[in-house]
């Protein structure tokens, strides 16, 4: 009686250590990466090549840097992660959450405008203040957003968009303005110089970084993550910069 029930126990355990195993080198094939918005084409890119090289698969996921920060800092599970603002990396590893950080890309703010805009003859940043023109500048949580607050506040323009009724709309990503704007649902939206190349949307003014401050990308490897796959994801995308000077971005 005893070993027939041994037996069964000895396959259970077998079969768990098996599961076990295979759990593990499944978790091995796969690492998940939170991202900025405005980096969607390139990694979406990258990602791919990568899976056909070595088999690892890249679980993408995109949204405004400040919210995505928030949600790692709550314990999501990211084991890489690519921040529009360099501060917000910075933030996670005072929170003790990353095992490396490095400043990736450097990029800046520009002015597009729609077709509409262009009837309307905005030719530069002080039209935006006309009556009428409809102006979309993404939300304080995506870094664009802060940006261009840091800019147009510097400019003096900042608090006549507001009380004019100029802006029109804060959406949550870079993305959404440019959509926006070429969608030709406003007039005028600040984006980044790789998102206008990324859409194909003519720019119409570029920002020095003296107006909107350092506009920095940063990347980090997230602590208790799959941290040696993505270590070697991040190396695959350093040495593929290219891939994201397409777009408009430096190496930083």
């Amino acid at each position: 009686m005893d070993k027939k029930v041994a037996l069964p126990v000895a396959v259970i355990i077998g079969l768990a250590i098996a599961a076990g195993i295979g759990y593990y080198e499944t978790s091995q094939n796969q690492i998940t990466v939170l991202a900025a918005a405005s980096l969607k084409k390139p990694l979406t890119a990258l990602a791919q090549q990568y899976k056909k090289q070595t088999g690892t698969d890249v679980v993408l996921s995109f949204g405004p840097s400040g919210g995505l920060t928030e949600q790692i800092l709550q314990g999501q599970k990211c084991d890489l992660f690519f921040s529009a603002d360099w501060r917000y990396i910075e933030k996670l590893k005072k929170a003790g959450k990353t095992v490396y950080t490095r400043k990736f890309l450097k990029d800046y703010l520009v002015m597009v405008v729609s077709k509409d805009g262009e009837k309307k003859g905005i030719k530069n940043v002080y039209d935006i203040t006309k009556p009428g023109v409809t102006v979309a500048v993404a939300a304080p949580k995506a870094p664009v957003g802060q940006y261009t607050e840091n800019a147009l506040k510097k400019l003096g323009i900042w608090d006549k968009i507001k009380s004019n009724g100029n802006l029109k709309v804060r959406p949550a990503t870079v993305t959404q303005v440019a959509m926006m704007v070429k969608n030709n649902q406003v007039d005028v939206g600040f984006i980044y110089r790789s998102t206008a190349v990324g859409f194909h949307i003519p720019i119409v003014q570029v920002f020095p970084h003296s107006l909107t401050g350092p506009i920095i990308w940063g990347v980090a490897i997230i602590k208790g993550g799959n941290e040696e796959a993505a270590k070697k994801f991040l190396n695959f995308c350093l040495n593929h910069i290219k891939e994201f000077e397409k777009y408009g971005w430096s190496p930083a």
